[in-house]
């Protein structure tokens, strides 16, 4: 018998079942939390999706609201700055782009167990600012709660404190482990305030805590703030108990966080805005070294010029040390001489290691002067010893070379001169 026809004698064993004796399965119920009235009492909204459920608060703030001692308002002004003076700095939003202020608050700092439950996003709406806080229900709604933010629709700019290092890598993370369940996450350009504070205010805070930013730069000060490490504490403790009062502390502690990541923009873009003097010359002497390391070196003059014209010779002498290596790039070496000179009177530390090195290379390469030369490197290598730094350390042994070198320099120079003595 062939194939064909014992499979037609199967096909005639099989009788097909009625439409209406097929069962269909019931999709189970959503079991909603025993909190939800309690949550909502408390100013938050409960949200169904085709995922699940989550709650959010939006809070609407109008352009001339003041934060601190900064008005919301001066944003639009700072980012125009950057994009039409500066667009390819690491602070600006380029034109197009969406962009979002964004913090998050977790379950923990690290581990594959660590969740985010509170997503705050603030964003440009007509007439001022909405920020919306999207609040895990509970453990088991992550996906709902994930997909409820934009970040899986469409790219833009994302403006975080440290969020490259915390809070875009436990984003990603946790859409990772449901990647199953969501639509592929967007791939975001972003802006950490942490580092570009580093970058302006290095030398001159102690500390990089955006609370402590905030009280030192931006006129705010918190008053009853969560501290952040209860944070999950407080969120499981809502969750079990249902009751929401501290887990609305925590909210505010976000707000708070997000409204000073926009003041901080504001601030850090108007330092770049080189008006007047309000802040030391290590600020605007960072600022000058963040544009030589992006390698926007006329900018950079410019800035370190503004610190040697407005500030003593003592709080300009690494200001003094930048010109001196720009102007010898330029080819003025007389010029360059006397910047160094100036910064050798009061620079200590590296720096100062860094000017006699210059300086040794100067009289040396260019200005033929090797006496001097071996001068500065001497008493490179003597302060250099006084540094505690290990004997046998790499700058040391170029030192030495360099010391070497001179003298055999300045030995055939001498010989040379007895030589064309004798034969006048």
């Amino acid at each position: 018998m062939s194939y064909e026809k014992k499979l037609m004698q199967m096909k005639s064993l099989v009788k097909k079942k009625p439409i209406e004796e097929i069962v269909k399965k019931e999709e189970p119920e959503m079991v909603l939390p025993f909190y939800v009235e309690e949550w909502q009492n408390a100013g938050l909204k409960f949200i169904k999706n085709e995922k699940g459920f989550y709650f959010v608060k939006e809070t609407f703030y109008h352009s001339e609201h003041i934060h601190g001692n900064i008005g919301l308002n001066k944003l639009q002004q700072a980012k125009r700055f950057m994009q039409e003076v500066y667009p390819t700095h690491p602070l600006t939003i380029a034109k197009e782009s969406p962009f979002c202020f964004y913090d998050t608050e977790t379950t923990g700092l690290k581990g594959a167990g660590v969740l985010i439950f509170l997503n705050g996003v603030l964003k440009e709406v007509e007439t001022g600012f909405l920020l919306t806080q999207y609040v895990l229900a509970d453990p088991g709604q992550e996906v709902s709660f994930l997909k409820a933010t934009d970040f899986w629709e469409k790219p833009q700019t994302i403006i975080t404190y440290n969020g490259k290092s915390f809070d875009l890598p436990q984003l990603v993370a946790r859409w990772t482990m449901n990647r199953n369940n969501l639509p592929q996450l967007k791939q975001h350009h972003q802006i950490d305030l942490m580092h570009s504070s580093k970058r302006i205010w290095k030398g001159e805070l102690e500390r990089f805590k955006l609370k402590q930013i905030e009280e030192m730069k931006l006129g705010f000060r918190r008053e009853n703030d969560i501290p952040g490490h209860l944070a999950p504490i407080i969120y499981f403790d809502a969750v079990k108990s249902g009751n929401p009062i501290n887990l609305m502390k925590v909210l505010k502690h976000n707000e708070w966080d997000i409204l000073s990541l926009v003041t901080l923009y504001i601030l850090s873009v108007e330092l770049l805005q080189e008006k007047e003097v309000v802040e030391t010359a290590t600020t605007y002497t960072n600022i000058g070294k963040w544009f030589r390391d992006l390698r926007t070196i006329d900018k950079s003059m410019d800035w370190f010029t503004f610190v040697v014209n407005n500030f003593s010779d003592e709080e300009a002498s690494i200001a003094y040390y930048f010109v001196g290596l720009h102007l010898k790039r330029a080819g003025l070496y007389e010029d360059s001489l006397q910047a160094f000179t100036q910064a050798l009177k009061e620079i200590s530390g590296k720096y100062r290691m860094e000017v006699y090195i210059e300086l040794a290379k100067l009289f040396e390469h260019q200005l033929k002067d090797f006496p001097n030369a071996l001068e500065m490197t001497q008493q490179c290598i003597e302060y250099e010893a006084k540094q505690n730094i290990d004997g046998q350390s790499r700058l040391k042994k170029e030192l030495m070379k360099r010391e070497i070198r001179i003298i055999r320099k300045l030995n055939i120079s001498r010989e040379s001169a007895e030589h064309n003595k004798k034969r006048i």
